[in-house]
Protein backbone atom coordinates (compact mmCIF):
# COMPACT_ATOMS: atom_id res chain seq x y z
CA UNK A 1 0.00 0.00 0.00
CA UNK A 2 2.94 2.49 0.54
CA UNK A 3 4.16 1.96 -2.87
CA UNK A 4 0.14 2.58 -4.33
CA UNK A 5 -0.05 5.57 -2.09
CA UNK A 6 3.09 7.21 -3.29
CA UNK A 7 1.62 6.79 -7.27
CA UNK A 8 -1.69 8.51 -5.56
CA UNK A 9 0.63 11.40 -3.97
CA UNK A 10 2.72 11.47 -7.22
CA UNK A 11 -0.38 11.93 -9.37
CA UNK A 12 -2.35 14.70 -7.16
CA UNK A 13 1.22 16.78 -7.34
CA UNK A 14 2.18 16.88 -10.65
CA UNK A 15 3.26 20.57 -10.13
CA UNK A 16 5.84 19.51 -7.59
CA UNK A 17 7.09 16.78 -10.47
CA UNK A 18 7.12 20.08 -12.66
CA UNK A 19 9.17 22.05 -10.45
CA UNK A 20 11.75 19.51 -9.91
CA UNK A 21 12.17 18.74 -13.50
CA UNK A 22 13.08 22.27 -13.91
CA UNK A 23 15.08 22.08 -11.11
CA UNK A 24 17.24 19.72 -13.22
CA UNK A 25 17.19 21.36 -16.37
CA UNK A 26 18.54 24.69 -14.79
CA UNK A 27 21.31 22.41 -12.74
CA UNK A 28 21.83 20.63 -16.05
CA UNK A 29 22.29 23.80 -17.99
CA UNK A 30 24.73 25.16 -15.33
CA UNK A 31 26.55 21.59 -15.17
CA UNK A 32 26.78 22.40 -19.27
CA UNK A 33 28.03 25.74 -18.87
CA UNK A 34 30.75 24.66 -16.42
CA UNK A 35 31.85 21.87 -18.51
CA UNK A 36 32.42 24.12 -21.60
CA UNK A 37 36.26 24.09 -21.33
CA UNK A 38 36.39 20.68 -20.68
CA UNK A 39 34.44 19.77 -23.89
CA UNK A 40 36.89 21.90 -25.93
CA UNK A 41 40.34 20.37 -24.41
CA UNK A 42 39.12 17.10 -24.96
CA UNK A 43 36.77 16.83 -28.02
CA UNK A 44 39.55 15.67 -30.54
CA UNK A 45 40.11 12.76 -27.81
CA UNK A 46 36.26 11.85 -27.74
CA UNK A 47 35.87 12.30 -30.99
CA UNK A 48 38.57 10.04 -32.50
CA UNK A 49 38.04 6.80 -30.12
CA UNK A 50 33.93 6.82 -30.74
CA UNK A 51 33.66 4.22 -33.77
CA UNK A 52 31.49 5.63 -36.30
CA UNK A 53 29.14 2.77 -35.92
CA UNK A 54 28.11 3.17 -32.54
CA UNK A 55 24.83 4.51 -32.33
CA UNK A 56 24.62 5.53 -28.27
CA UNK A 57 21.04 6.78 -28.75
CA UNK A 58 19.44 3.55 -28.36
CA UNK A 59 20.36 0.05 -27.35
CA UNK A 60 17.79 -1.68 -29.49
CA UNK A 61 19.98 -0.84 -32.59
CA UNK A 62 22.26 -4.00 -31.36
CA UNK A 63 19.86 -6.79 -30.17
CA UNK A 64 20.86 -7.99 -33.83
CA UNK A 65 24.88 -8.43 -32.61
CA UNK A 66 26.04 -9.50 -29.21
CA UNK A 67 24.17 -7.03 -26.88
CA UNK A 68 27.06 -8.05 -24.30
CA UNK A 69 29.72 -7.76 -26.80
CA UNK A 70 28.61 -4.21 -27.85
CA UNK A 71 28.82 -2.76 -24.10
CA UNK A 72 32.07 -4.18 -23.75
CA UNK A 73 33.40 -2.42 -26.56
CA UNK A 74 31.39 0.75 -25.12
CA UNK A 75 33.17 -0.01 -21.67
CA UNK A 76 36.89 -0.31 -23.70
CA UNK A 77 36.06 3.03 -25.33
CA UNK A 78 35.18 5.22 -22.16
CA UNK A 79 38.35 3.17 -20.49
CA UNK A 80 40.65 5.05 -23.59
CA UNK A 81 39.07 7.75 -23.20
CA UNK A 82 39.62 8.29 -19.65
CA UNK A 83 43.11 6.99 -20.03
CA UNK A 84 43.87 9.57 -23.30
CA UNK A 85 41.93 12.26 -21.57
CA UNK A 86 44.28 11.84 -18.33
CA UNK A 87 47.44 12.25 -19.97
CA UNK A 88 46.57 15.09 -21.80
CA UNK A 89 45.11 17.41 -19.16
CA UNK A 90 45.01 15.58 -15.66
CA UNK A 91 43.29 19.07 -13.89
CA UNK A 92 40.74 19.57 -16.47
CA UNK A 93 39.63 16.36 -15.78
CA UNK A 94 39.66 16.16 -12.31
CA UNK A 95 37.72 19.47 -12.75
CA UNK A 96 35.18 18.03 -15.02
CA UNK A 97 34.36 14.87 -12.27
CA UNK A 98 34.19 17.11 -9.57
CA UNK A 99 31.25 19.49 -11.71
CA UNK A 100 29.62 15.80 -12.51
CA UNK A 101 29.93 14.59 -9.37
CA UNK A 102 29.84 16.98 -6.81
CA UNK A 103 28.93 20.58 -8.05
CA UNK A 104 25.89 18.80 -9.85
CA UNK A 105 24.42 16.70 -7.09
CA UNK A 106 25.12 19.31 -4.71
CA UNK A 107 22.70 21.44 -6.20
CA UNK A 108 20.02 18.50 -6.98
CA UNK A 109 20.04 17.81 -3.55
CA UNK A 110 19.12 21.47 -2.14
CA UNK A 111 16.06 21.08 -4.88
CA UNK A 112 14.99 18.22 -3.57
CA UNK A 113 15.32 19.38 -0.18
CA UNK A 114 12.81 22.03 -1.37
CA UNK A 115 10.34 19.48 -2.56
CA UNK A 116 10.86 17.22 0.54
CA UNK A 117 9.63 20.49 2.40
CA UNK A 118 6.56 21.55 0.09
CA UNK A 119 5.51 17.90 -0.10
CA UNK A 120 5.15 17.72 3.82
CA UNK A 121 3.13 20.83 3.85
CA UNK A 122 0.24 19.65 1.43
CA UNK A 123 0.77 15.87 3.08
CA UNK A 124 0.08 17.41 7.08
CA UNK A 125 -2.80 20.08 6.21
CA UNK A 126 -2.90 20.43 2.14
CA UNK A 127 -1.22 23.35 2.30
CA UNK A 128 0.43 24.74 -0.81
CA UNK A 129 3.42 25.72 -0.22
CA UNK A 130 5.94 27.93 -2.78
CA UNK A 131 8.83 26.19 -4.11
CA UNK A 132 11.00 28.91 -4.20
CA UNK A 133 9.68 30.17 -0.97
CA UNK A 134 10.66 26.41 0.71
CA UNK A 135 14.21 26.61 -0.72
CA UNK A 136 15.08 29.65 0.73
CA UNK A 137 13.47 29.06 4.07
CA UNK A 138 14.81 25.99 4.36
CA UNK A 139 18.86 26.67 3.03
CA UNK A 140 20.34 26.73 6.34
CA UNK A 141 19.67 23.04 6.76
CA UNK A 142 19.32 21.99 3.11
CA UNK A 143 22.94 23.28 2.43
CA UNK A 144 24.79 21.08 4.93
CA UNK A 145 22.23 18.08 4.11
CA UNK A 146 23.11 18.39 0.33
CA UNK A 147 27.00 18.57 1.20
CA UNK A 148 26.76 15.79 3.24
CA UNK A 149 24.76 13.50 0.96
CA UNK A 150 26.42 14.13 -1.54
CA UNK A 151 29.82 12.92 -0.22
CA UNK A 152 28.34 10.14 0.99
CA UNK A 153 27.54 9.33 -2.74
CA UNK A 154 30.68 9.85 -3.94
CA UNK A 155 31.67 6.37 -1.76
CA UNK A 156 28.67 4.95 -3.95
CA UNK A 157 29.17 6.06 -7.40
CA UNK A 158 32.96 5.21 -6.75
CA UNK A 159 31.80 1.87 -5.60
CA UNK A 160 29.81 1.39 -8.70
CA UNK A 161 31.69 2.74 -10.95
CA UNK A 162 34.45 0.01 -10.23
CA UNK A 163 31.79 -2.86 -10.39
CA UNK A 164 30.73 -1.79 -13.47
CA UNK A 165 34.15 -1.25 -15.52
CA UNK A 166 35.29 -4.19 -13.68
CA UNK A 167 33.10 -6.50 -15.46
CA UNK A 168 32.76 -4.41 -18.19
CA UNK A 169 36.38 -5.19 -19.37
CA UNK A 170 36.24 -8.91 -18.88
CA UNK A 171 37.60 -10.48 -22.13
CA UNK A 172 35.60 -13.50 -22.18
CA UNK A 173 33.48 -13.84 -24.67
CA UNK A 174 31.06 -16.19 -23.31
CA UNK A 175 30.65 -13.83 -20.48
CA UNK A 176 30.07 -11.01 -22.69
CA UNK A 177 27.49 -12.45 -24.51
CA UNK A 178 25.63 -14.04 -22.25
CA UNK A 179 25.97 -12.59 -18.55
CA UNK A 180 27.62 -9.30 -18.79
CA UNK A 181 24.47 -7.17 -19.56
CA UNK A 182 22.33 -9.40 -16.42
CA UNK A 183 25.36 -8.55 -14.20
CA UNK A 184 25.65 -4.95 -15.12
CA UNK A 185 21.58 -4.55 -15.07
CA UNK A 186 21.62 -6.14 -11.32
CA UNK A 187 24.63 -4.49 -9.78
CA UNK A 188 23.07 -1.40 -11.15
CA UNK A 189 19.77 -2.19 -9.77
CA UNK A 190 20.71 -3.83 -6.00
CA UNK A 191 23.64 -1.05 -5.49
CA UNK A 192 20.75 1.85 -6.10
CA UNK A 193 18.58 0.42 -4.15
CA UNK A 194 20.95 -0.31 -1.08
CA UNK A 195 22.05 3.41 -1.16
CA UNK A 196 18.48 4.48 -1.77
CA UNK A 197 17.66 2.81 1.84
CA UNK A 198 20.55 4.76 3.50
CA UNK A 199 19.10 7.73 2.68
CA UNK A 200 15.32 7.57 2.53
CA UNK A 201 14.61 8.24 5.78
CA UNK A 202 16.73 11.38 6.13
CA UNK A 203 15.05 14.32 4.59
CA UNK A 204 11.58 13.27 6.27
CA UNK A 205 13.35 13.08 9.58
CA UNK A 206 15.24 16.51 9.67
CA UNK A 207 11.67 18.19 8.09
CA UNK A 208 9.02 16.41 10.02
CA UNK A 209 11.16 16.38 13.71
CA UNK A 210 12.82 19.27 13.15
CA UNK A 211 15.84 17.79 14.48
CA UNK A 212 19.60 18.57 13.13
CA UNK A 213 21.27 17.27 10.07
CA UNK A 214 23.39 14.22 11.80
CA UNK A 215 20.44 13.68 14.06
CA UNK A 216 18.07 13.29 10.79
CA UNK A 217 20.21 10.71 9.37
CA UNK A 218 20.63 8.89 12.29
CA UNK A 219 16.69 8.79 12.96
CA UNK A 220 15.86 8.02 9.32
CA UNK A 221 17.75 4.91 9.35
CA UNK A 222 16.03 3.87 12.32
CA UNK A 223 12.41 4.25 10.95
CA UNK A 224 13.70 2.70 7.69
CA UNK A 225 14.96 0.06 9.42
CA UNK A 226 11.35 -0.89 10.69
CA UNK A 227 10.16 -1.25 6.91
CA UNK A 228 13.29 -2.23 5.59
CA UNK A 229 11.54 -5.00 3.22
CA UNK A 230 9.24 -2.80 1.91
CA UNK A 231 11.69 -0.45 1.32
CA UNK A 232 13.83 -2.79 -0.14
CA UNK A 233 11.03 -4.47 -2.70
CA UNK A 234 9.63 -1.12 -3.62
CA UNK A 235 12.90 1.12 -4.45
CA UNK A 236 14.21 -2.42 -6.53
CA UNK A 237 11.03 -2.21 -8.20
CA UNK A 238 11.54 1.77 -9.40
CA UNK A 239 15.01 0.95 -10.01
CA UNK A 240 14.28 -2.03 -12.64
CA UNK A 241 11.40 0.06 -14.32
CA UNK A 242 13.96 2.92 -14.47
CA UNK A 243 16.76 1.05 -16.14
CA UNK A 244 14.65 -1.27 -18.25
CA UNK A 245 12.51 2.04 -19.73
CA UNK A 246 16.47 3.56 -20.23
CA UNK A 247 18.06 0.63 -21.48
CA UNK A 248 15.06 0.54 -23.99
CA UNK A 249 14.49 4.58 -25.06
CA UNK A 250 18.50 5.22 -24.77
CA UNK A 251 20.36 7.02 -22.58
CA UNK A 252 18.50 10.74 -24.18
CA UNK A 253 15.37 8.86 -22.32
CA UNK A 254 16.81 10.26 -19.00
CA UNK A 255 16.11 13.96 -19.35
CA UNK A 256 12.68 12.46 -19.18
CA UNK A 257 13.16 9.36 -16.76
CA UNK A 258 15.36 10.49 -14.35
CA UNK A 259 12.91 13.71 -12.84
CA UNK A 260 10.49 11.38 -12.86
CA UNK A 261 12.14 8.99 -11.21
CA UNK A 262 13.18 11.34 -8.39
CA UNK A 263 9.94 12.71 -8.02
CA UNK A 264 8.58 9.48 -7.01
CA UNK A 265 11.15 8.14 -4.63
CA UNK A 266 10.14 11.53 -3.49
CA UNK A 267 7.05 10.62 -2.92
CA UNK A 268 7.78 7.46 -1.36
CA UNK A 269 10.24 8.42 0.99
CA UNK A 270 7.38 10.81 2.87
CA UNK A 271 4.72 8.31 2.15
CA UNK A 272 7.34 5.89 4.28
CA UNK A 273 8.31 8.37 6.83
CA UNK A 274 4.55 9.13 7.46
CA UNK A 275 3.73 5.73 7.51
CA UNK A 276 5.97 4.42 9.95
CA UNK A 277 5.13 7.08 12.31
CA UNK A 278 1.44 6.84 12.37
CA UNK A 279 0.81 10.23 11.09
CA UNK A 280 -2.60 11.22 9.07
CA UNK A 281 -1.69 12.41 5.69
CA UNK A 282 -3.48 13.45 2.39
CA UNK A 283 -2.58 11.77 -0.61
CA UNK A 284 -5.05 13.45 -2.66
CA UNK A 285 -7.90 16.20 -2.04
CA UNK A 286 -10.25 13.92 -1.04
CA UNK A 287 -8.31 10.92 0.12
CA UNK A 288 -6.94 11.10 4.88
CA UNK A 289 -5.11 8.37 5.70
CA UNK A 290 -4.24 7.26 9.69
CA UNK A 291 -1.88 4.38 9.42
CA UNK A 292 -1.29 2.23 12.57
CA UNK A 293 2.19 3.34 14.33
CA UNK A 294 4.84 0.54 13.49
CA UNK A 295 6.82 1.58 16.89
CA UNK A 296 3.14 0.60 18.64
CA UNK A 297 2.79 -2.49 16.43
CA UNK A 298 6.88 -3.66 17.34
CA UNK A 299 6.07 -3.26 21.08
CA UNK A 300 2.79 -5.38 20.86
CA UNK A 301 4.39 -8.19 18.99
CA UNK A 302 7.39 -7.95 21.32
CA UNK A 303 4.96 -7.70 24.54
CA UNK A 304 3.09 -11.49 22.62
CA UNK A 305 6.22 -12.87 22.16
CA UNK A 306 7.21 -12.38 26.23
CA UNK A 307 3.44 -14.03 26.92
Amino acid sequence: MTFVNSVKLFFSNWEKVLKLFLCYIVVWGISICLLIPVFLEFENIITSNINSTFDLTTYSTVFHQSFGGYLHTIFLTIFDILTDCFNANVGLLVYGFIVLFIIMPFLINVAKYAIYETLYGYMASKSKVVFFSALVKTLNKSLLYSLMKTFLNLIFYALITYLVFLLGLIEDVTFQNYYLALCEFLILVVLFTHNKIVTTGWAPAIIIFGCSVPTGFIRGIKVCHRRFGKTLLVGFLIYVVFFIITFMAGIYSLIITVPIAEALLCMFDMTMFFTSQGMRFYVNNTTILTPKKLEEVDNINKAKYIL
